[in-house]
C-alpha cells in the first residue's frame, strides 16, 4: 500500500509525546491504534467499575503504571542479570517463561525496548531475541485478555524494521503475564506456517489502513475546528 500521498498531512503533528523521523514528528502505534478500533469491552469494563464506585481514570492509570513497572523489571533483569528487590506477579510470571525458554535451547537476546519509527508512524518494540538462530519479536503484557489488535502492533514494529532494512523476525510472540500468579499465556506466530504468514500479512496491511485512517480523521478534526471557529 502506498502511504507517499500522507506526507503532506504529517505537519498535524507536534513533539508532544511522540516519535520523530528525520526530525518530523510522527505518532505512536498505540495511538493510531486507540483512536482507530474502538474497543466494547473497555466499555463494559468502565461501567462495571462504575457501579463499584472505582474511578475509570484512576483504575486505568494503575494498570498502566503496573505495566510500564513489569517492563522496567524485566528490562533490568535482562541487562543486568540480577532480580530487582520489588517484586511483582507478572515479573515472576517473565521469570516462570524465560527459565523454561532457556532450558535445551540456546537464546540471545538481540535488542530490548528499542524505539523505531518511519515516516508515518512510531513504536517501541519490547524484546527481539534469537532463539537457537530463529529471530524472534515479543511483546509482553499484562492486560487480562489477548487480542488482535496485539498483533495489528507487532506488525507495525516489523514494518518499522523492514522500513528501516532490518532482519526480518522469524516469529513474532505475545505473552501475556500473569499479575495474579506466575503464570502466563503465549500466542505464538511462526512465518514458517503459512497460515500465520498470511495472518500477519493482513495485519500489516489492516494497520496500514489505520494509519491512513489515523492521518486523514486528524486532518479532518483540525479542518472542522478551523471551520467552527469562523
Amino acid at each position: 500500500m502506498g502511504m507517499e500521498d500522507l506526507n503532506g498531512l504529517r505537519d498535524n503533528f507536534k513533539n508532544e509525546d511522540r516519535y520523530e523521523f528525520e526530525g518530523v514528528p510522527v505518532p505512536r502505534t498505540t495511538e493510531i491504534l486507540s483512536k482507530c478500533i474502538h474497543d466494547d469491552r473497555i466499555v463494559y469494563w468502565a461501567n462495571s467499575l462504575g457501579f463499584k464506585r472505582k474511578g475509570y481514570r484512576k483504575t486505568l492509570n494503575e494498570a498502566a503504571a503496573y505495566g510500564t513497572f513489569a517492563h522496567s523489571h524485566i528490562e533490568h533483569y535482562l541487562k543486568n542479570g540480577d532480580i530487582p528487590e520489588c517484586l511483582n506477579w507478572s515479573f515472576e510470571a517473565f521469570l516462570n517463561w524465560w527459565g523454561q525458554v532457556n532450558a535445551g535451547n540456546k537464546v540471545e537476546v538481540v535488542g530490548q525496548e528499542e524505539k523505531m519509527s518511519c515516516p508515518w508512524f512510531g513504536g517501541t518494540y519490547d524484546m527481539l531475541m534469537r532463539v537457537n538462530g530463529k529471530l524472534m519479536l515479543v511483546d509482553f503484557k499484562t492486560s487480562n485478555h489477548l487480542s488482535f489488535k496485539y498483533c495489528l502492533q507487532l506488525a507495525a514494529y516489523n514494518f518499522m524494521l523492514k522500513y528501516n532494512k532490518r532482519e526480518a523476525p522469524s516469529g513474532f510472540l505475545v505473552l501475556q503475564l500473569s499479575k495474579e500468579s506466575d503464570e502466563f499465556n503465549e500466542m505464538l506466530l511462526n512465518m514458517e506456517n503459512p497460515e500465520h504468514a498470511k495472518f500477519m500479512d493482513f495485519c500489516e496491511q489492516t494497520f496500514l489502513s489505520l494509519v491512513r485512517s489515523f492521518y486523514y480523521i486528524t486532518q479532518v478534526e483540525k479542518m472542522y475546528k478551523k471551520i467552527e471557529g469562523e
